[in-house]
C-alpha cells in the first residue's frame, strides 16, 4: 500500500536538535502569553477621514493647483498643528507628485493595480512550493492582505504604496533577475523612509549570497534612497519657521503591545484583538522557518522592522503596520509545517531519553 502524501514540506527546523526545538516552543508559547497579556488599546490609526489623512489629501490638492510642494506642506502642517520639525515629520514628494499628476482617483486605481500585482507575485512565487490546503491558504491570505486596501480614499497612506511595492520586490527577485526588484524597493523607499532598511537587508543578503553585482545595484539604490533623504531635509528646513511645532519624537519603547498594534493594521483588523497576539508569532515563525532565499528576505525584513518597533514609535503611529501588513498574514500559511518539525523534533528527545535495556544470554 502506498504511503500517504504528506501535505507539509520540510522547513529549516526539520534538523534542529531536541533542545533547541523545545526552546523556540517554548519562547513562542511564552511570547503568545505576553501579547495575550498586553493587548494593544484602542483601533489601529489609518483611517480614511480627518488626521493624517486629510492632511495628505489636502497637500496633494494644493500640489494639483500649482503650488509648490513643500509650501503646500507647510501650510497645511501650520493649519492642522502638525509639526514640521525634524524633517522627518513631513512626508517625502513623490505620492503627492503622483497624486498631483493623476488625480485622486488616478492613484486609487494604480494602487488597486499595484495591490494585484503584489497578490499575483506572492501566489506565483509561494503556490509550486506549498501543498493543498497550505497553497490555497497562502494564496487566500495574500489576497485578502492586499485587497485590504483598496478600498476608496486609502491612496493617501505611504505605507500602504511602500509596503506593497516591498511586496511585489520580495516576489519577483530571484538569482537572475533582480533589477525590477531594486526598482521596487527603491520606489517604496522614496515615498516613506521607513522602508529604507528593506534596501539594507536587500543589500547584505546579496553581499552574503556572493552576488555582487546585485549587492552593487542594492547599495546603489541606498545611496539615492539616502541622496533624497538629505535633500528632503534641506527643503523642509528652507520653509520651517522657529515657531513651528516640534514632534515629540518617536521613542517611545512601546514594546510587544505596539507591535501588536501595527500587526492589526491589516486583516487582523477584522478580528478580535487578542487574535492578533496568537497569529503574529505564529506567521512570523512560518516566514523564519521556510526554505529559500524569499522567504528568508522576507523574514529578514519582518524581523527587523518588528525589533526596532518594538522602541520606535508612538500609539498614534499604529498605521506603520501598513509597511508589512501585505506580508505578515501570508506566514500563517507557512506555520504548520514549521509547527510540525518543531513538534518531531522536540519528541525526539523524549524518545532519546527513554533507556534502552539489553539482555545478556545467560
Amino acid at each position: 500500500m502506498a504511503a500517504e502524501r504528506s501535505p507539509f514540506t520540510q522547513t529549516r527546523l526539520a534538523h534542529v536538535s531536541p533542545g533547541m526545538a523545545f526552546g523556540i516552543l517554548l519562547a513562542l508559547v511564552l511570547v503568545i502569553c505576553s501579547g495575550l497579556a498586553m493587548l494593544p488599546k484602542g483601533p489601529p490609526g489609518g483611517a480614511t477621514g480627518g488626521g493624517d489623512a486629510a492632511l495628505y489629501r489636502q497637500i496633494a490638492a494644493r500640489v494639483a493647483n500649482g503650488e509648490a510642494y513643500y509650501s503646500a506642506a507647510a501650510a497645511e502642517h501650520r493649519a492642522s498643528a502638525y509639526p514640521l520639525k525634524p524633517f522627518t515629520a513631513v512626508r517625502e514628494p513623490l505620492l503627492a507628485e503622483i497624486a498631483a499628476t493623476i488625480g485622486p482617483a488616478g492613484a486609487e486605481w494604480l494602487l488597486r493595480l499595484l495591490a494585484v500585482a503584489a497578490t499575483a507575485a506572492t501566489a506565483i512565487r509561494l503556490a509550486p512550493q506549498l501543498k493543498t490546503p497550505f497553497r490555497e491558504s497562502a494564496i487566500l491570505l495574500s489576497a485578502v492582505s492586499a485587497g485590504a486596501f483598496v478600498q476608496s480614499g486609502m491612496w493617501v497612506w505611504h505605507e500602504i504604496w511602500a509596503g506593497l511595492l516591498i511586496t511585489l520586490a520580495l516576489a519577483c527577485r530571484t538569482e537572475r533577475h533582480w533589477l525590477l526588484s531594486v526598482v521596487f524597493g527603491l520606489t517604496a523607499a522614496l515615498l516613506r523612509e521607513l522602508a529604507f532598511p528593506f534596501l539594507l537587508v536587500m543589500a547584505g543578503t546579496a553581499w552574503a549570497g556572493g552576488a555582487r553585482r546585485e549587492a552593487g545595484a542594492w547599495i546603489g539604490a541606498v545611496a539615492i534612497a539616502l541622496a533624497a533623504l538629505a535633500l528632503h531635509m534641506i527643503f523642509v528646513g528652507a520653509v520651517a519657521r522657529p515657531t513651528d511645532v516640534t514632534s515629540p519624537g518617536w521613542l517611545v519603547f512601546g514594546g510587544w503591545r505596539f507591535a501588536l498594534a501595527l500587526a492589526r493594521s491589516s486583516v487582523l483588523l477584522l478580528l478580535p484583538t487578542w487574535v492578533a497576539a496568537v497569529v503574529t508569532p505564529l506567521a512570523l515563525l512560518g516566514w523564519c522557518a521556510w526554505r529559500g532565499d524569499y522567504a528568508l528576505r522576507t523574514a529578514a525584513i519582518l524581523g527587523l522592522w518588528m525589533s526596532a518597533f518594538l522602541i520606535v514609535g508612538r500609539p498614534d503611529n499604529s498605521y506603520w503596520g501598513f509597511l508589512f501588513a501585505p506580508l505578515l498574514p501570508v506566514g500563517l500559511a507557512l506555520a504548520p509545517a514549521a509547527l510540525r518539525d518543531l513538534i518531531r523534533a522536540a519528541l525526539a528527545r523524549s524518545a532519546s531519553a527513554v533507556p534502552i535495556r539489553i539482555s545478556s544470554a545467560r
